[in-house]
């Protein structure tokens, strides 16, 4: 049971790493730029099998914003599709081994291509990261996907009818000498497991940051339908599969979402882009 709640709670990590981290700037989607082409690729990766899981199973990314190095240990594939395609298009046919083994993943260019990135912008950077990370997919796994347009279940985010319960995030200080406020701090949620379920504690969170957590959990994409254009604190606390025996089990991630933040998670039926799975090979030693 131990080791379930670390796997569910290292998963949920990398997810959040990557909607809330440097690289990917949750304050700030994606791009995309028809007349721009990004051509990053990795000049040297492997893709190893991480060591069977133990008490101390572990997740971390790491992928600096202006470097070509990109890094992960104990990272399942469907992660990766999701860092290299973006979380709100649902995963589809994809084969069951991709959810739930986990690999070590070490993955660079060369310093010409450091200097490169360097010089670009932000959004740039990050369409060059993705780049990369689609073609070493291409490369190892034979990856081949294609989007298709389906009838899927999502969740629209909405204000509940009580209000927002959060606590809103103050605003940066303006500077001594009546320059322009600095950027406010990234968002910061971390996610801690116990015997009542999963908690967790988010700073300086934007909505886009609360709906990337919540889709993380329901596994569906979470469209943020609030208005809302602060950042928040909050805490949430919510039951999972390994806490529904225990009396004091915390509620359920829908309860929840609504009692602790004012929120609610209401299910529609939308046209989405998926991303289906056509090919893919498990990685082999390299």
């Amino acid at each position: 049971m131990f080791r379930m709640v670390q796997r569910t709670i290292g998963l949920l990590a990398v997810l959040l790493v990557f909607l809330l981290g440097p690289w990917l700037h949750a304050q700030a989607p994606i791009v995309e730029e028809p007349n721009y082409t990004p051509t990053l690729t990795f000049d040297v990766a492997s893709i190893r099998l991480a060591p069977p899981p133990d008490a101390n199973f572990h997740v971390s990314v790491s992928s600096p914003p202006h470097s070509s190095r990109f890094e992960a240990t104990n990272l399942p594939i469907k992660a990766l599709f999701q860092i290299a395609y973006g979380f709100d298009a649902p995963v589809v046919d994809a084969p069951e081994w991709a959810t739930n083994t986990f690999y070590d993943i070490r993955a660079r260019s060369d310093e010409a291509a450091d200097a490169r990135l360097a010089k670009l912008t932000d959004n740039e950077v990050r369409l060059e990261k993705r780049n990369a990370i689609r073609v070493l997919l291409a490369e190892r796994l034979g990856l081949k996907t294609h989007l298709e347009t389906r009838n899927s279940a999502i969740y629209h985010l909405v204000v509940g009818k009580g209000g927002v319960k959060m606590q809103a995030a103050p605003a940066p200080a303006p500077s001594a000498d009546g320059q322009a406020p600095p950027p406010p701090p990234p968002a910061n949620i971390q996610a801690h497991g116990s015997q009542h379920g999963l908690e967790f504690v988010a700073s300086n969170a934007s909505m886009r940051a609360i709906s990337g957590a919540l889709s993380s959990m329901v596994e569906a994409p979470v469209v943020d339908k609030t208005g809302l254009t602060g950042s928040y604190n909050y805490t949430l606390q919510f039951g999972r599969e390994w806490s529904a025996n225990d009396p004091e089990s915390w509620p359920s991630i829908f309860t929840a979402v609504q009692e602790q933040l004012g929120l609610k998670l209401e299910s529609v039926h939308e046209s989405v882009p998926n991303l289906v799975i056509d090919h893919i090979t498990k990685p082999t030693e390299n």
